[in-house]
């Protein structure tokens, strides 16, 4: 049984029916979540009972693999070449955010919105990872989650949905959730030095 998943889901499972009983029970006018300029305050509940669902559903699975991969992994060895390479790799990153925050300030915003930044972060940080992938480095998983969650971000920004970013951001984190296990199979996040 994996215990996480349990107690997330649980979590996910319990939060998501008390926004349900108080989206059921309260006035209209006092429970508020706005899309598009529309009240839909029942959109909060059911992103995170179905969140919880497929987390408790997910939870049975995995606990003996995971027993038996943390006896089968050896500790990882760390490559001095790959260290460096990623050191490289993270400044020229750094330097191109730089000059984005840079351009961003001297840039009124009449002239590019603002969604057009956030997703040039989001690019620069997937960059990142995938310069990573191809070079046999192990991405960072925390790095690719905000880089996807500036992307979108951005995009709703430019189409004018500007309340949205709470359920989409459940939503990766959701989808980050379930394919976790996905990921640890085909081992594509880790610590940047290992071999």
């Amino acid at each position: 049984m994996n215990k996480g998943r349990l107690i997330g889901g649980s979590i996910c499972l319990a939060i998501g029916i008390l926004l349900g009983v108080l989206y059921l029970t309260l006035p209209p006018d006092q429970m508020m979540f706005t899309i598009g300029g529309e009240n839909r305050a029942w959109v909060p509940p059911v992103v995170l009972v179905l969140i919880g669902i497929a987390l408790l559903a997910t939870a049975p699975f995995g606990a003996g693999q995971e027993r038996a991969a943390k006896e089968e992994k050896p500790k990882p060895a760390v490559d001095p070449d790959k260290a460096a390479l990623n050191k490289r790799l993270e400044a020229v990153a750094w330097g191109l955010f730089f000059i984005m925050l840079g351009c961003h300030l001297l840039v009124p915003e009449t002239f590019l919105p603002k969604g057009v930044w956030s997703i040039g972060v989001g690019l620069i940080l997937i960059g990142l990872n995938v310069a990573r992938y191809f070079t046999q480095i192990k991405m960072s998983g925390f790095t690719v989650f905000l880089g996807v969650v500036a992307i979108i971000g951005g995009i709703l920004d430019l189409v004018g949905m500007k309340q949205v970013e709470g359920p989409i951001l459940l939503v990766v984190v959701g989808t980050a959730l379930l394919l976790r296990p996905w990921f640890d199979k085909h081992a594509l996040f880790g610590s940047s030095e290992e071999r």
